[in-house]
């Protein structure tokens, strides 16, 4: 590999940073299919949850983009797929009221205001998507497509007509069971409600979660897929009479390291020529497959694949002494939260970060695109991004400020007592209960408590934090 070889493959390396893939042209081409998606697309699955980066809103995009049943069948490889319409019942575009419309609209109303809002959002969508199935309230219906982004003009209205609007959910049932069809309605960004009122974002969906535990109950046809993260199904699920029924009827998009590997050299194939040439030089069980229309599918990567592709993008070990270890055993082990999880987005970001601290001293020679200098300057970016990712869930998480340079494990008493205290620009009215703080740090895998009691922090988040572990550096470098 010369020079300028090695240049093309790691400018292409380095869209993998920046790449969203619910934001990405041709998304079927990016995408890795799992085990989960398929299951997640049983008829009696509500609520496909995960935690940010995890890639529930690329599932939502893909499932909008194939959009007929004969083409996710063929994408997923899954014949028992139902036969259904798929169909957008909310998500951040142009169909439907904006966020922050949303947020106004709930200050001082109740919940049977949100619960008209979702049903007759959903009645609607499907008349328009669905011409023929349904004939909804023709005033709501003229008032809703002359303002559909103004629900303070129609959503009173929709309290008026409720019970109309329940017969025309009801008649979308019977119509399709005459025509034995089935229709999938899709929920996505839901996270963005709210953005400065949490409350906010949890009325809205309790609500809507509230609504489909009813409607799954009472219809065959007509069924959702609301794609949620984990942290918001916990607290919508305190909302409301039941909510722990849909932990049966909902997935988890969990990964693992096989998967995640996997996900990499798809997004790399279908990078560049390059890479993808780089990729096939790769001769110890990595196969790459081409599967016309939708790209480069790798194969199964077990450890000694994984090992080989590691090697051959950044050589066989990383550090030196008693850190000393396999690359492709690093990679996965500084980006594993406390819970064990590792999303997706992180690993995309640490190969394209590194990408592009190596374009600064590209290698002279050899077979490696990388050194292993750039892949630990990487975690430095890629620690920040999922420190903002995991604020966004968690908002009170910026408090762990606190704990900059100082060496953990520490017992608890002492996080406790830091978290509790605001930090300059957090938004007002957090709770200063150290302690709860502390404990919805556990549950997210921020923080985790040793078997003698004291605090630690994976190193995904503890290098932007600043915290030291004792023999580490803070920052690798």
């Amino acid at each position: 590999m010369n020079l300028e070889e090695r240049r093309r493959c790691l400018e292409a390396m380095t869209a993998l940073a920046h790449r969203e893939a619910e934001n990405a042209a041709g998304i079927e081409r990016v995408f890795l299919p799992l085990p989960a998606h398929r299951l997640a697309l049983r008829p009696e699955i509500v609520v496909v949850c995960g935690s940010r980066g995890a890639g529930k809103s690329a599932f939502f995009k893909l499932l909008g983009e194939l959009r007929t049943t004969d083409r996710i069948r063929a994408y997923l490889d899954d014949p028992r797929i139902p036969e259904a319409t798929w169909m957008e019942a909310f998500a951040q575009s142009m169909h439907h009221p904006s966020e922050a419309i949303l947020d106004t609209f709930a200050e001082g109303r109740g919940e049977d205001a949100l619960r008209a809002f979702w049903m007759a959002h959903l009645l609607l969508r499907i008349a328009e998507e669905r011409p023929g199935l349904v004939e909804p309230p023709a005033d709501l219906q003229a008032m809703w497509t002359s303002h559909r982004g103004d629900p303070e003009r129609w959503v009173p209205l929709a309290q008026e007509r409720l019970g109309a609007v329940a017969t025309g959910l009801d008649q979308v049932e019977r119509e399709l069971g005459k025509r034995g069809q089935m229709v999938f309605a899709t929920y996505d960004h839901l996270d963005r409600i709210g953005t400065f009122n949490p409350l906010i974002r949890r009325r809205y969906v309790a609500s809507l979660l509230a609504l489909w535990l009813s409607l799954s109950n009472r219809y065959q046809k007509l069924r959702a897929k609301i794609f949620l993260r984990e942290d918001l199904l916990d607290a919508a699920g305190l909302a409301f009479t039941d909510a722990s029924k849909l932990r049966a009827r909902s997935v988890s998009l969990d990964w693992d390291i096989e998967s995640l590997y996997r996900v990499t050299v798809r997004q790399m194939a279908g990078s560049s020529p390059d890479l993808r040439a780089w990729l096939d030089e790769i001769n110890h069980g990595l196969v790459l497959e081409a599967k016309p229309p939708v790209g480069w599918m790798p194969g199964p990567m077990p450890e000694p694949v994984q090992k080989a592709f590691a090697d051959r993008v950044a050589g066989e070990v990383m550090g030196a002494g008693v850190t000393k270890g396999y690359t492709y055993r690093w990679i996965p082990n500084h980006l594993r939260d406390g819970q064990g999880r590792i999303v997706p987005r992180s690993v995309l970001v640490l190969f394209g970060y590194a990408a592009k601290e190596a374009l600064q001293h590209p290698l002279e020679s050899g077979p490696q695109l990388l050194a292993p200098r750039d892949l630990s300057v990487a975690m430095n970016e890629t620690s920040k991004d999922r420190v903002g990712e995991i604020s966004e869930e968690y908002t009170p998480a910026m408090r762990l400020k606190q704990l900059a340079g100082m060496v953990l494990p520490i017992p608890p008493e002492q996080v406790i007592a830091r978290v509790g205290e605001p930090v300059e620009g957090e938004p007002p009215g957090l709770t200063r209960d150290g302690r709860a703080v502390l404990d919805e740090l556990v549950r997210l895998g921020v923080v985790t408590i040793r078997s003698d009691g004291r605090v630690d922090m994976p190193d995904i988040y503890r290098f932007q934090f600043g915290v030291l572990r004792k023999g580490v550096v803070t920052r690798p470098r």
